[in-house]
């Protein structure tokens, strides 16, 4: 009986993050400066932990016609390690509550939203700029609140001559 408590409970936490109509429009997206990015087990997504908590967040997208495979990689590193300026303390790790995903709901996007276009764009268009990206992994629970951790794209933008 109580499999089947957490099974019910796991399908409810489920249909209440798809009720969520992650943000369609590429506009929005492009004018915020900050853009929330879902991370969920799904097929596509891979994520790294290694050792200080130094993280990598894989999104992969379609195959190119020469048969390779494009991603997005992001990075956390771990803070303790590196240089901050005095006085700014930035906050790598976010705990809060499930009204967030309401709240900014329309400046939430996922893998779907991503596959709709290519690597380039997405690194140019929709990450370039001065932007500040958090991963929403799913994947972690602490006391059934969602963890955001900001993150760096190691996307580069090519430029062209």
């Amino acid at each position: 009986m109580n499999w089947i408590n957490k099974n019910i409970k796991k399908l409810i936490i489920l249909l209440f993050i798809s009720n969520f109509a992650f943000c369609q429009d590429i506009e929005h997206v492009r004018k915020l400066d900050t853009i929330y990015i879902s991370f969920t087990k799904k097929e596509g997504l891979e994520k790294n932990v290694y050792t200080d908590n130094y993280r990598d967040y894989r999104f992969y997208l379609k195959k190119k016609e020469n048969e390779k495979t494009e991603y997005l990689l992001f990075e956390k590193p771990d803070r303790k390690n590196s240089l901050t300026e005095k006085g700014h303390p930035r906050i790598d790790t976010r705990i809060e509550n499930r009204t967030f995903l309401k709240k900014h709901k329309e400046d939430i996007i996922d893998i779907d939203f991503l596959k709709r276009y290519d690597r380039e764009f997405i690194a140019c268009e929709i990450f370039g700029g001065f932007k500040t990206l958090y991963i929403i992994d799913f994947t972690e629970k602490k006391r059934g609140k969602i963890v955001l951790f900001t993150v760096f794209s190691m996307n580069h933008c090519p430029v062209y001559e």
